[in-house]
């Protein structure tokens, strides 16, 4: 019976599992495929690029002296992100606007799974015998949807460390509050630690007047986050944890984003702070960091749609909006394939170097500019507009 159950549910899809169990079967399968095909991105684009080029026709760019600039490796991640956002998008169009239970689509997204596996299989294999001509369009379109994504990261950021104070502050116990003065002290000090190390690698010389605005600045939005305390009916969630961690955060994309600078600038001190395995880490961090954002905007994509929350729902309705959690995990798809890529699709890439180049620069401090933006207008809305709700309901 047991065995029958798990094929059933295999294969087409079975009425004796609650829809609860199959949308969480659905998060881990999709999760683990996007971890298994990001991997795959990494290991084929650093190991296996030669081997594309010289024996597969559809990466013929990639042996043409006019286009000596292009890398196999670079290929290879556009087409298995091309492939990615390509099967998520499509589940997303045919999911689109489900919110009940009696919609015969919800089985789409909770069954079928030996079908699905097959047609991701399939789609990841076909996508490396498209021409290499008919991958610039995406990866045009793919900096615009990884740049929502990220913007959709940080929401996801500041509303995490909401949760997380707001949880630690209701213990009411003392080592709820050591944690968060531990919390604050940790997360100053190591974005103080990587302001220092800007300095020092990235404004050498009084020359590098661009590098020693953006850190110079930071210290300034530094002082603003615990500034912002201070005023008369801010936001009860805010403290100095969230400003804390905020700090952090943005530090790493100020470091990060100097690192990107193209290598021989004249201000970056030696080699930069960069090494092989830095890098190495940084990718496992940043793809962890796509992975539990894409997680938590599919299971919190109800509220950000104005659906209820989880275990609170309504009788009939879905535990999540599966069209916006194929969303994330399309914009995340991009996202990737910029990651490998250098945010510069016809410039080339060395294995272990993920995203050096002024672009991947400006992206990051963009993005470091509106995260701190983003987080100091939710701490002042509630004492700007003192009669609208700016509660937080976990």
């Amino acid at each position: 019976m047991v065995c029958s159950k798990c094929c059933e549910s295999l294969i087409c899809y079975s009425e004796n599992i609650s829809l609860a169990t199959k949308y969480t079967v659905a998060k881990w399968f999709y999760l683990c495929g996007f971890i298994i095909t990001s991997v795959l991105t990494w290991i084929l684009r650093d190991y296996a690029n030669h081997w594309f080029e010289n024996n597969t026709a559809s990466f013929a760019l990639c042996r043409d002296s006019a286009y000596a600039g292009v890398c196999g490796g670079q290929e290879v991640a556009i087409r298995i992100s091309f492939a990615n956002f390509c099967y998520f998008a499509l589940h997303a169009v045919v999911l689109m606007f489900i919110k009940q239970e009696e919609d015969p689509r919800t089985q789409l997204h909770g069954s079928f799974w030996l079908w699905k596996a097959l047609l991701w299989s399939g789609v990841l294999v076909g996508f490396f015998f498209v021409p290499s001509q008919a991958l610039f369009g995406y990866a045009q379109v793919a900096r615009i949807g990884s740049g929502i994504f990220l913007v959709l990261q940080l929401v996801l950021l500041i509303h995490f460390l909401y949760e997380v104070n707001e949880w630690l502050v209701s213990k009411e116990e003392r080592w709820s509050w050591a944690l968060l003065v531990l919390g604050a002290f940790v997360a100053f000090t190591l974005g103080l630690l990587l302001i220092g190390l800007s300095y020092y690698y990235f404004a050498p010389s009084g020359d590098c007047s661009m590098n020693m605005f953006f850190i110079t600045w930071s210290i300034i939005i530094m002082l603003a986050l615990i500034g912002v305390l201070f005023i008369p009916n801010k936001a009860q969630t805010a403290g100095l944890m969230t400003s804390g961690a905020v700090f952090l955060y943005c530090s790493f994309l100020l470091y990060s984003a100097l690192n990107s600078e193209p290598s021989g600038s004249q201000c970056i001190r030696g080699e930069g702070g960069s090494s092989s395995w830095i890098q190495i880490v940084a990718f496992f961090i940043g793809l962890a960091t796509v992975i539990y954002s894409a997680l938590s905007a599919g299971l919190s994509g109800g509220d950000m749609m104005g659906h209820g929350h989880g275990m609170d729902e309504k009788e009939g309705e879905i535990p999540y909006r599966a069209d916006f959690f194929h969303v994330v995990f399309a914009l995340a798809s991009m996202y990737i394939a910029m990651l490998f890529t250098d945010w510069q699709v016809s410039s080339s890439s060395t294995s272990y170097e993920l995203d050096n180049g002024w672009i991947s620069t400006w992206v990051k401090m963009v993005s470091k500019w509106v995260c701190e933006l983003l987080y100091l207008w939710t701490v002042v809305a509630p004492a700007l507009f003192p009669n609208r709700d700016f509660s937080y309901t976990a």
